[in-house]
């Protein structure tokens, strides 16, 4: 039986306990058409892990950063930078999911419209641990299930490895958390594999002002954007002194402030009928 050769490594013995920094990466799959189940999106994500706490995101994100950091290092124009990042394959996922240790505090970042938001959780998820066990990738785990979200969860955890975290806000289990799905295959995250870091994880967006919402104001903030998603644009274009065509297409056409109004309400509605399956639906209400 063979294991993640990148992971024999990673043998502890204390509860987060561990000499250097560390990067496990995860695939996750996702259904996010409610109705179109058969669509299965993939993206690969990373939990980068110090003594301080952990960064759950998108790997595509450490493209993207590495990009801007070595274009402004070489002082480049503005206008290749924009070349470039075409070249970047743009994430399928928008947030990013931080945890403080040894609390475990969990804080979910994400934007609505124009506003970066960053949500703290305010209950811990609560496991019911069973005593079923199997191999994965060749380390022993063991089962556990919780509700969480609005969905019923099931993880597999492993004592090779006594981290207590895992993918997205999972956490709290005595080991590492190699698996962990809903019981209708709707959001899936396992662990490809792992390594140590010899440098400081960069911690993704961590200079971007957040707003600190609780729940409540979550799905405020939310229903009005699907009420009106192009409110943004509208507010920022108000100015009578602004000239009534701001751009040109890419045919060379003149684009209008109504025209950016109405493309962002339509790529808005299209994105609400495929984008419906959220991991935590009662966030997204």
């Amino acid at each position: 039986m063979r294991k993640l050769t990148i992971l024999l490594i990673f043998i502890f013995t204390t509860s987060l306990v561990f000499a250097q920094n560390q990067r496990f990466t995860y695939e996750y799959s996702f259904k996010m058409d409610s109705l179109n189940k058969e669509n299965v999106e993939k993206e690969i994500m990373n939990l980068d892990i110090t003594k301080e706490g952990s960064n759950f995101y998108s790997a595509l994100l450490i493209s993207r950063d590495s990009l801007f950091k070595a274009q402004f290092e070489r002082g480049k124009a503005s206008q290749s930078m924009i070349f470039d990042m075409r070249k970047v394959k743009q994430t399928k996922v928008n947030f990013r999911v931080s945890k403080d240790y040894p609390n475990l505090e969990t804080i979910y970042h994400t934007s609505i419209s124009a506003s970066n938001i960053a949500l703290k959780e305010q209950n811990k998820i609560n496991w019911t641990i069973i005593p079923e066990t199997k191999t994965i990738e060749g380390f022993k785990v063991q089962k556990a299930t919780t509700t969480f979200g609005g969905r019923n969860w099931i993880a597999w955890f492993t004592n090779d490895i006594q981290i207590q975290d895992g993918p997205y806000k999972f956490c709290g289990l005595p080991g590492l958390i190699l698996s962990v799905g809903d019981d209708k295959g709707d959001h899936i995250f396992n662990l490809v594999g792992s390594k140590k870091l010899n440098y400081e994880p960069l911690i993704i967006s961590s200079s971007m002002k957040e707003i600190f919402v609780t729940n409540e104001k979550f799905n405020q903030l939310w229903s009005e954007y699907k009420k009106d998603p192009a409110k943004n644009i509208r507010v920022m274009h108000s100015s009578s002194e602004m000239s009534e065509t701001l751009f040109s297409d890419a045919n060379g056409s003149p684009l209008t402030k109504r025209d950016l109004i109405k493309g962002k309400e339509q790529r808005a509605q299209e994105s609400f009928k495929k984008n419906n399956n959220f991991i935590e639906r009662e966030l997204y209400k």
